[in-house]
């Protein structure tokens, strides 16, 4: 059997998953924690129609710096993975990446790039 769902009734779906999935035993600090994300959730949850932004680390497949994006993932129970990793073998890279996520990497290039000294310039290859 073949399922035709449009995307504004998925959107629907999600939204009523993520009503209907409220902890109902929550201390009072925990619910407040809860509806903040189920806000937050809903305001950028139309944005799954042309994607979300989520920033990766390099350092697994499960390591993402927070964004609110994150939060639409966790509220409907979708593991998010990715597959940019550094080669724990290379060496070099792995110190020049260390812990930053894509946009610190990014950043860390166009200053490296654009400073006067020659070593960063080369690290930013």
């Amino acid at each position: 059997r073949r399922w035709n769902t449009s995307l504004s009734e998925l959107l629907e779906y999600g939204r009523d998953y993520i009503l209907d999935a409220k902890p109902k035993e929550i201390s009072e600090i925990q619910r407040l924690n809860y509806e903040q994300n189920m806000s937050d959730a809903m305001a950028i949850l139309h944005k799954l129609q042309t994607g979300l932004d989520v920033n990766v680390k390099f350092t697994g497949v499960r390591v993402f710096e927070y964004t609110p994006e994150c939060i639409v993932f966790d509220l409907l129970d979708i593991p998010l993975y990715h597959g940019w990793l550094v080669d724990p073998q290379v060496a070099d890279i792995v110190k020049a990446v260390g812990n930053c996520s894509y946009n610190q990497l990014v950043e860390k290039i166009i200053s490296c790039k654009q400073s006067d000294n020659s070593e960063l310039v080369s690290e930013g290859g």
